[in-house]
């Protein structure tokens, strides 16, 4: 069965949808996408927003994009490492999703990141929005990093 056959059947499900909620309607607990397009925006929201060593049972799974995003706001410097790591765990984990172009804005300690890709799948574009804060606590301690996407809880 071709994707396009995938996606215009309505009795067609497959993946899982972020973010993670009960869906009585769901075969199963999680709610489910129904389209590919949906299920990529999700795979590559969840490759992009997993550190490398965070995945239990492949740890080399994920994007190096938490290394490079809290260091000093260069504007060039920073959307060139970012689409770096971007490409560089697409090329290792999704090689049919392509990034087109990234926007990088800054507000105080939370960097957005607006990102479009294509896919060998897919004749649209995909866009995700990513964002990632570094807050502080109000001892002065570094807290958690939190980071959350587009439309979904964080990852």
């Amino acid at each position: 069965m071709s994707i396009k056959e995938i996606d215009l059947n309505p009795d067609k499900q497959f993946g899982i949808g972020f973010p993670l909620n009960y869906d009585r309607q769901s075969y199963g607990f999680f709610k489910q996408n129904r389209t590919y397009y949906q299920q990529l925006q999700d795979n590559i929201k969840n490759l992009i927003m997993t550190k490398i060593g965070e995945r239990p049972g492949n740890v080399r799974f994920g994007c190096r994009i938490h290394e490079v995003i809290f260091e000093a706001n260069e504007p060039g410097v920073l959307k060139t490492k970012i689409e770096e790591s971007i490409k560089e765990a697409l090329f290792n984990w999704m090689p049919h999703v392509k990034l087109i172009d990234t926007r990088v804005s800054s507000n105080n300690n939370t960097l957005n990141i607006a990102a479009q890709f294509s896919s060998d799948f897919n004749e649209g574009i995909i866009e995700q929005v990513l964002e990632f804060n570094n807050t502080f606590s109000e001892s002065g301690e570094t807290g958690d990093n939190t980071t959350t996407g587009g439309t979904g809880g964080g990852y």
